[in-house]
Order: C-alpha cells, then structure tokens, then sequence
C-alpha cells in the first residue's frame, strides 16, 4: 500500500508539472511566432522603400493607416511600378499584368524607373526644348533631381508670364527666366524665379507656379525647372511628378 500510495503521489506531481512546463513554453512559443512575423515583413530604411498604401515604421513596411487597409501581406512585398502600356515604363520593361516586368534581356533594367517623358533630353539649355505658341503638355521629372529646360523666343516687347499648372503627383519646383545668347549658346542674367506657388491653399487655383520678366522684341530665353522634391535620390518609382507648361 505504500508502495502504490507513492506511485499516485509521483503521478499526480507529475501531472502537476506537466502543467506547469506547459504554461512556462507559452510565452517562448508567442515569440517564435512574433519572431516569424517580423521575419516575413519586408524591411525598409523609408517609405519609399514600401508599396503603395504602406508606410515603413520601425525599420518595416506595414500597412498606413490611411483608406481601406491593404490586404494581408500586401505590404510584404517590393513595391512595384503600375503601368496600363509599355510606354508607362522605362527601356528594357514590358507592361505586364499592369505592372512593369523585365523584358528578359541582359543586363535587367530597374523597372521602377519612370520613362523620360517627350521632351527628352532636355536636362542642359544646350539640348532644350522650344516654346512654340502652344503649352507643352506632360512635362515630367522622370528621375529625382530632373532639370527641364525651355527656350523661347520673343517677338515684342512684353512682360513675360512663365506659368506651370496642373500639378500631378506633387512636383515642388524651382522656376528660372534666364536672359539667353542662342548664337553662343550661353546663358546671361538671371530675370526672374519663384519656387513657391501662388498660393498655400489646396485648390486647384493655388496649386501653379508663376513667374514673370521683362523681354524683348527679336530676344531668346531660356527657363530652367528643377525639381525640388525632398525625396533619396534613386527613390524614382514613387509616381511620377508632372506637369503642364505655358507661357504668355
């Protein structure tokens, strides 16, 4: 009797510990998990390292917090460049399913770029393109630090109004009139600039840029556009900033 009133005891200690071993692996076994989860998330040094509708928070992409939330492991994932045709994307990338894919060919072009836009190359007053009368429509910084230059000649005698409008995907920019000798292709005085829109409001009326000069009958000018979005450089497959030129 002894003997089996020790085996009920032992048994029920036992018993008694295996619980309590139970209740000690809980918490380790939370974390393992927890461990995985961070695992999985893609990591991020900002937001332009995350998809859209993910901001990055604690050196990870999670899910923003603005609209509908993203679906689970939306996040997850390397951000990637929307397209509706392959003129959306950059040399070497097909429109696909959307989204822009590497054609396959070597070496693989960083389908996240955005293609230069019509005015092309346009980045020196050497290569600038001319004003003819008309709005140049669709302007682009194409890349992080774009420069756009513009040449226009004057037949009388005016005050020159230089005008950016429609604003898409929030370029802040930096707009310059430049007095310009074209047979020498050298720049003159600086006439006017602005890097501040008209006003502060967000109304479609406030959202331009506009700066004015003297100028000339028979003169030639030359206007620079900088881009001055506060973005890494190399961060260029955010959408892509454009916008609409006139000039009066």
């Amino acid at each position: 009797m002894k003997m089996l009133r020790w085996s009920a005891a032992a048994l029920a200690l036992f018993v008694v510990g295996c619980g309590s071993v139970e209740e000690q692996q809980a918490p380790e076994a939370e974390a393992l998990v927890s461990q995985g989860s961070a695992l999985a998330a893609r990591a991020c040094v900002n937001s332009l390292g995350c998809r859209q509708a993910c901001a990055c928070e604690g050196g990870y992409c999670v899910p923003d917090g603005f609209g509908p939330p993203p679906p689970e492991g939306h996040c997850d994932l390397p951000p990637e460049r929307a397209c509706s045709t392959g003129s959306d994307c950059a040399s070497g990338c097909n429109c696909v399913g959307n989204v822009c894919v590497n054609d396959g060919f070597s070496p693989p072009a960083n389908c996240l770029l955005a293609p230069p836009d019509a005015y092309e190359s346009d980045n020196t007053h050497t290569s600038a393109s001319s004003y003819l009368g008309t709005p140049q429509l669709n302007h682009s910084f194409h890349r992080q630090n774009d420069v756009d230059w513009v040449l226009v000649a004057t037949p009388v005698n005016q005050v020159m109004t230089v005008e950016t409008y429609n604003l898409r995907n929030g370029p802040t920019m930096r707009v310059e009139i430049y007095a310009y000798n074209y047979g020498t292709r050298t720049l003159g005085a600086l006439l006017g600039s602005t890097q501040s829109t008209v006003c502060s409001q967000f109304l479609p009326s406030c959202q331009l840029y506009r700066v004015t000069a003297n100028v000339v009958a028979g003169g030639v000018y030359a206007v620079k556009l900088t881009d001055k979005r506060n973005r890494p450089s190399g961060d260029d497959y955010t959408p892509t900033a454009k916008y609409d030129l006139k000039m009066y």
